[in-house]
């Protein structure tokens, strides 16, 4: 005979309980998948959306240099600013692109967004850190160009003041 009298009621209490909370972990792991699914279309969107408004943004900055070039800004030519900021420019175009393409390869299959999301998100922040890069290189060039007048305003005062001089002594004699 057997003396195996069966589980004790704490120990299918705590069975019970184990059933539970693994349960309730797997709902979890449910619902938040399918939040994530679920806002997925939403998001790839809002993405494209800006990486199309950046796009515009780009040509707007190089259509301008452009004519600042063609317009042989003296400022401008030849300078490390020109360089640094066709490098930036760049780079913003290379990392939008491939946020682009990982959003255009992810658009059919948002149930894998979830995983994709962090690589196309590491692509559009390093997009928007080339863009704040780009701000202080504009801001650079915006300084110089400022100098550069005050240059030529101090010029002028100077001509204006030798100029008045001039005229003093012809009237005086």
């Amino acid at each position: 005979m057997s003396d195996d009298k069966g589980d004790s009621p704490l120990s299918t209490l705590s069975n019970v309980v184990g059933l539970f909370t693994f349960t309730l972990g797997l709902l979890t792991l449910v619902v938040t998948f399918l939040s994530i699914t679920h806002s997925a279309d939403r998001e790839i969107k809002d993405i494209e959306d800006k990486l199309e408004a950046r796009e515009s943004h780009i040509r707007q900055i190089e259509d301008h240099f452009k004519k600042l070039n063609k317009e042989a800004h003296p400022d401008l030519e030849g300078s490390l600013i020109q360089i640094n900021l066709q490098t930036t420019l760049d780079k913003i175009k290379n990392h939008r692109q491939q946020a682009a393409d990982a959003l255009e390869t992810n658009r059919k299959k948002h149930h894998w967004w979830w995983y994709n999301r962090p690589d196309v998100m590491s692509d559009v922040e390093a997009m928007e850190t080339q863009f704040q890069h780009l701000n202080t290189i504009q801001l650079t060039f915006l300084l110089i160009i400022t100098r550069s007048q005050q240059d030529n305003i101090d010029a002028v005062e100077v001509s204006i003041n030798d100029l008045k001089r001039e005229l003093r002594k012809r009237s005086d004699s």
